[in-house]
Order: C-alpha cells, then structure tokens, then sequence
C-alpha cells in the first residue's frame, strides 16, 4: 500500500488529478469533504465553531456560512488560528480512520487530499506529496471563472497562499496543468507509474 498526498494552489485543477487518479483505482481521502463532515450541525467542531464565532455565521439551515467564516478569517490571523486550532486536529483524526480503512480493505493506492497541505506542515509526516500547479495568470482566470470574482480579489485570494514557487521545492512530483486534458493525465499516469515502482 502506498500513500500519497496530493495538493496544489488554489483553481490549479488539484480535484482533476483526484478524478483522474480514481479512474486509475485510488482511494481518495478529500480533505475539503472531512472539513465539512467535522463540522456538521451537532457535532463537536460545529458546536465549538459557534461558541467561538456566534451563530451570525450560521444558515437558515443550522449549516456554516462558509463564505462568511472566510471572510472574518481572511482579514484576521488570530480568527484563522482559532478556527484551525477547532478543525484541523479533527480533520486529521477522521483522515487517519479513512487511510486506515482503504488500506484494510486492500487499497494499493490511497491519495491524501488537502488544499492547504504545505502550510498544514502535513508534508512532514506524508511522503511523497505530488502538487498540482499552473500558470499564475491562468490560475487568475479559473479562480475569476470560478468564484465570479474581479481579478484583484482573485489575486487576493492567490496571495494568501503559500506561492507556487515555494511549494515546487516542497513537492516530491509536480504536474503542470496548463495544457489540455489527454496532457494532465499523462502527467499523471507517469506520476503514479513512478511511486509504484518505488
């Protein structure tokens, strides 16, 4: 059995590589899909979530407003630490329960998901790491596209980030996804083909 971390920046096309490497018979643990799961109505990281943020970050249906704990967040460090401190342990726990089942159920290949994987110092304790990355200006477009944002708060939102240079040197593998789709999986399959064979 082998486990992998896969990461890359933001609209980089990483949740590609994750469909590409399902076909190819990975188990899939998805960070972003923990994340949700820990903090779900009623649960522990919910209830601390809300004591700690009010329950103005609440929808009508009880579910975080995600964009609204983005947005306190985002333009407070000391918020952002807080609500890592209440996410990220439990993210972490259920991850290793799920990599723990894959591999029990025979699993050769099981992909650790996780956007911010580099600033989460997860490459410390998971090797190999392979990054999903692309150019910055067409990393800007995707992010526009996709969020329906103007170009400054994309690349906001881009700088926030830990840049795609720093994490080139962290990475194990890196897959450039600036060109077409035949090309991304290429890229992929040689990726696998060489963490197999190691």
């Amino acid at each position: 059995m082998k486990l992998v971390g896969l990461t890359g920046g933001i609209a980089s096309g990483k949740s590609t590589v994750a469909k590409i490497l399902t076909r190819l018979g990975a188990a899939i643990v998805d960070a972003d899909l923990l994340s949700r799961e820990v903090v779900a109505p009623g649960h522990e990281g919910w209830n601390e979530i809300v004591a700690a943020f009010g329950r103005e970050v609440l929808q009508d249906d009880q579910t975080l407003d995600r964009q609204k704990l983005r947005t306190i967040i985002f333009n407070n460090p000391d918020a952002r630490k807080q609500l890592e401190a209440i996410i990220h342990p439990r993210v972490r726990a259920l991850a290793e329960q799920r990599i723990r089942e894959h591999a029990a159920a025979g699993a050769e290949l099981i992909v650790y998901e996780v956007p911010l994987l580099f600033e989460g110092k997860i490459h410390e304790w998971l090797r190999p790491v392979i990054l999903v990355t692309c150019d910055i200006n067409v990393q800007r477009q995707r992010l526009q596209q996709r969020d329906r944002i103007d170009a400054a708060a994309a690349q906001k939102i881009i700088d926030a980030q830990m840049s795609l240079e720093e994490k080139r040197r962290l990475a194990d593998y890196v897959i450039e996804n600036d060109g077409s789709l035949a090309d991304l999986e290429i890229q992929v399959r040689a990726a696998v083909a060489k963490i197999k064979a190691t």
